[in-house]
């Protein structure tokens, strides 16, 4: 990145500042969840699922209608992907625009819920131990 700006090959502008932190705070979303299923499993499980869970969550970062014809089911699963957040980033990041900042925040806050409250659960029930 820093190169980049060196050499003048991107703008460090307000878009930028916004990617890098739309990008951490997408970082600190998938920390969540890799912390919950940390929770919940032994080390060889997860050292066993951890490139199945990988290809799983990879599947809803980039929106399949760009890479696919359209069909029925490309839509179907394009709609699923709008239900999380890194839909938002992909399709903000390709545009360089933040249009969807409010869509990319109320579907992390909605979807990491779930897991916080696993996360507190977990943590509850090993403190009384």
């Amino acid at each position: 990145m820093i190169l980049a700006i060196f050499l003048h090959t991107i703008e460090f502008n307000f878009i930028t500042i916004t990617s890098i932190l739309l990008t951490n705070i997408i970082g600190i979303y998938l920390s969540v969840i890799g912390f919950a299923i940390g929770l919940s499993f032994d080390a060889p499980t997860i050292d066993a699922a951890g490139t199945p869970i990988l290809f799983i969550i990879a599947t809803f970062i980039i929106p399949w209608k760009h890479l696919l014809p359209a069909n029925s089911f490309i839509d179907f699963f394009t709609n699923v992907q709008k239900l999380f957040p890194t839909y938002y980033l992909y399709d903000d990041l390709d545009h360089l625009s933040v249009s969807h900042l409010g869509l990319l925040f109320v579907t992390a806050i909605i979807t990491l819920l779930p897991w916080l409250s696993f996360i507190y659960r977990k943590l509850i029930k090993s403190s009384r131990r």
